[in-house]
């Protein structure tokens, strides 16, 4: 679950099991954002789930993939998110808007050769 406010930034989220987050600023850098949690939603009953808060900069992204675009047989997880993170920065960097960072990080799952969910969510804060 995420909240962002558009205002200021402000991002509240916890996570029931997914794929961490990737934080890319317009310098090109990035960072992989892992919140706290706990189990996939439903599995165990009465699960308290924790909730963290960060601001995301102007002229950042926040990027939310699946696991069949960042992790396959041939690739770890967090090889995958280093990739993905590096291209969504390098997006940023290039000038391309929300739609287009999300086809270039999209465009890599290929590589991945695992047939698995793929989807590819960008939010960008100008």
């Amino acid at each position: 679950m995420l909240h962002l406010d558009p205002r200021d930034g402000q991002v509240i989220g916890t996570s029931a099991g997914h794929v961490p987050l990737l934080c890319a600023r317009k310098d090109g850098s990035h960072s992989v954002r892992e919140l706290p949690g706990g189990p996939v939603l439903g599995v165990v009953p009465d699960t308290v789930y924790g909730e963290e808060t960060f601001t995301l900069d102007e002229d950042s992204v926040l990027v939310m993939v699946t696991d069949g675009v960042v992790e396959g047989p041939g690739l770890t997880l967090d090889a995958g998110l280093e990739r993905a993170g590096a291209l969504a920065g390098a997006a940023l960097r290039d000038g391309l808007n929300a739609e287009e960072t999300a086809d270039r990080v999209l465009d890599t799952a290929v590589a991945v050769d695992h047939l698995d969910d793929v989807a590819v969510l960008v939010v960008r804060r100008a």
